[in-house]
């Protein structure tokens, strides 16, 4: 579902409906973090419009460098997502240079946080008789709207 059709519920429209994997976080080659995660690839004319879209106009690397420097939280989020290296493994190839709409999902925090990524490169490996591919991905901007129910949820109040 498009998130520019205006019927967009990030949550429960994720679980039904898009493919799932696990986003790796590398650091100095090795894997220091692997999280749940559920996506979509964006095609043509959304991928032309959605860096346009409210809930992520104002949420690029750019935007996030300088909120780092005000709040923990932010800062937080700039190194875990635009400046690590992360990759999504999944078992459905994706193609280099796509655009995508990633759902981490954070059982602690009982929250999400949905980003949008390129995909640089894909590897592939086989595990246990079955391929699996790791996208790896340059963060571009993170979605507003999961991030304030993110603060809500982590100070104990309500989305």
């Amino acid at each position: 579902m498009s998130i520019l059709s205006g019927t967009y519920n990030p949550t429960d429209e994720w679980l039904k409906e898009h493919l799932s994997g696990w986003v790796e976080k590398y650091e100095d080659g090795k894997v220091i973090a692997t999280i749940r995660a559920h996506y979509r690839i964006i095609n043509s004319p959304e991928d032309k419009k959605i860096l346009e879209h409210e809930y992520y106009a104002g949420t690029t690397k750019k935007h996030f460098s300088k909120k780092a420097k005000e709040a923990i939280f932010y800062k937080a989020i700039y190194k875990d997502i635009f400046n690590s290296h992360l990759s999504l493994l999944t078992q459905s190839m994706p193609q280099s240079d796509v655009l995508m709409e990633i759902m981490l999902h954070f059982p602690n925090y009982q929250s999400e946080l949905m980003f949008l990524a390129k995909v640089t490169k894909v590897d592939s490996d086989s595990e246990l008789g079955r391929d699996v591919y790791y996208a790896r991905l340059q963060a571009l901007a993170v979605n507003q709207k999961t991030i304030s129910k993110m603060i809500h949820t982590m100070s104990g109040q309500k989305a």
